[in-house]
């Protein structure tokens, strides 16, 4: 058995994406699957397909690669690369779009493998990251009528985002302004949009509220199967699993992250000489708590950084990390921790996505 180790709970991955599907329906809402934080694991995507989960959304187009096998639609979650058309095509039924030329190139390419290729035309409502500027309506048309006349292309749907870079909330007074829109195009353009993607899972908390604006009938949703987390509240969901990160929390096994223990010692709290920065180039304070015992992990930075995992044994606490090294304090543990043993974090959605991208940490799935 090889550490550090990441360990995911595809059993539980499954179950969450099953009620996440579910409860969505009931709001007229399809789920798009998000698995772009498992870095294109076929584990973790054939678990939500599973669920019942009928597309499943990658950002990178070597991760859609290794998912080619999993039955279900997939979808690049960006726009493509001008330099990835030809993949692009090959592995992705769907891709998010917003520059005319590289759909030019998407459809090309299309006719060339005989392929058809649908597009999800993305417009930014706000939120200042990709898509055609919502103001800029007679473009959008111009766009729209386009794809229509292009080889090969289908229109997927209308797809806007929000809160990812610019912050903006998904509300409802911005989700019937997009519903608005779509139906001004529709008129205009002579198209019917099977799905109006009315973002990600921070959009959930409309739902959740019963505030739903009508008419929207698409999520591209990775958070809320993943952490079973309302993203805007910030509050647990009781009807999934979720790693809970409250201090009061009950550990549910979703992703557990195990690192070894190299070294074990007893030692100041405050470093002795003169003090320059650490390796990371960060001046540090230190508070003298005396001669403490600390075990040393073999799990650093460069795996998953600390400030985002939680030791399930609650009387740990952990003192820092460098590239290769975690200082846990292990003083006020009721076990008495050996070389050798094994602690065990639960993880936050970057602790989750760095882990997962990390080559050095071992990926095993369980079912229990």
């Amino acid at each position: 058995m090889a550490y550090p180790q990441l360990e995911i709970n595809v059993r539980k991955l499954e179950y969450n994406a099953r009620m996440e599907v579910t409860n969505l329906k009931k709001s007229g809402v399809t789920v798009m699957g998000v698995n772009k934080v498992f870095n294109g694991l076929p584990e973790t995507a054939l678990a939500i397909v599973k669920g019942g989960i009928e597309t499943v959304a990658e950002s990178r187009v070597h991760n859609l690669k290794k998912i080619k096998d999993i039955p279900c639609k997939k979808c690049l979650l960006r726009s493509p690369l001008m330099s990835q058309i030809e993949d692009t095509v090959r592995y992705a039924d769907i891709s998010l779009n917003s520059e005319i030329e590289i759909i030019r190139a998407l459809s090309r390419e299309a006719v060339r493998q005989n392929r058809i290729h649908e597009i999800l035309l993305m417009i930014d409502m706000g939120d200042i990251r990709e898509g055609i500027w919502y103001e800029n309506e007679a473009e959008i048309e111009e766009v729209i009528k386009e794809i229509k006349s292009l080889p090969h292309l289908e229109i997927y749907g209308l797809g806007t985002n929000f809160n990812c870079f610019g912050t903006a909330l998904p509300t409802v007074k911005n989700g019937n302004a997009f519903y608005q829109l779509a139906q001004r195009l529709e008129e205009k353009c002579a198209v019917e949009f099977q799905y109006l993607s009315a973002g990600n899972c921070t959009s959930y908390h409309l739902i959740d509220k019963g505030i739903w604006p009508r008419g929207l009938n698409h999520l591209r949703i990775g958070g809320l199967h993943l952490h079973g987390i309302e993203y805007v509240s910030m509050k647990y969901l009781d009807e999934y699993y979720h790693s809970d990160m409250d201090i009061n929390r009950a550990v549910s096994n979703l992703y557990i992250l195990r690192a070894e223990i190299i070294e074990l010692n007893t030692k100041p709290t405050v470093p002795v000489g003169e003090l320059g920065v650490d390796a990371f180039l960060q001046s540090k304070t230190f508070e003298d708590r005396g001669r403490r015992k600390r075990a040393l992990l073999a799990v650093g930075r460069q795996d998953v950084p600390s400030e985002n995992c939680w030791p399930v044994d609650e009387q740990i606490s952990i003192m820092g990390q460098t590239s290769d090294h975690t200082l846990i304090d292990i003083e006020d543990c009721d076990y008495q921790y050996r070389v050798g043993d094994i602690i065990s974090f639960e993880l936050d959605y970057t602790a989750l996505l760095a882990a997962c991208n990390s080559p050095g940490v071992e990926k095993v799935f369980v079912t229990d």
